[in-house]
């Protein structure tokens, strides 16, 4: 009788983990793909917020700045300048993916890439505009 009890255990418990594991694997894959979407998300509006601030400052001329406060997420390998190009660099499960925003001025400086909230000076210069970790 407790050889029986056992067995018919086991295949409840078996027939409930046949049941469960798929959804896990799914919601795993989700959880996955919903930080990667929101990790990109960030990064495009961070990069948006800083070119508009570059364009804004360059049109206000040479001497004006202003300091922003702007968001790395996590997965931001590397940003860089160039022209008037800023392009951030975002590791993701397929790749590199590249956020990057075209400013009206050539953009120089240059900032961290780890993660975590920025202060950043923007300022104007003759021919250009400077971003700096400040």
């Amino acid at each position: 009788m407790k050889s029986q009890i056992s067995v018919e255990y086991l295949v409840i418990v078996s027939f409930a983990l046949m049941v469960l594991i798929p959804y896990v694997i799914y919601l795993n894959s989700l959880s996955q793909s919903y930080s990667e979407t929101n990790r990109l998300t960030l990064a495009k509006n961070s990069v948006e917020k800083l070119g508009q601030t570059v364009d804004w400052i360059y049109s206000l001329g040479e001497g004006a700045q202003t300091k922003i406060e702007i968001l790395v997420p996590e997965g931001v390998e590397s940003i860089e300048f160039i022209g008037k190009l800023i392009v951030w660099r975002v590791k993701t499960s397929a790749g590199t993916s590249d956020v990057y925003y075209i400013s009206v001025t050539n953009v120089t400086g240059s900032l961290p890439s780890t993660a975590g909230y920025k202060n950043v000076l923007v300022k104007a210069w003759r021919d250009c505009v400077n971003v700096s970790a400040g």
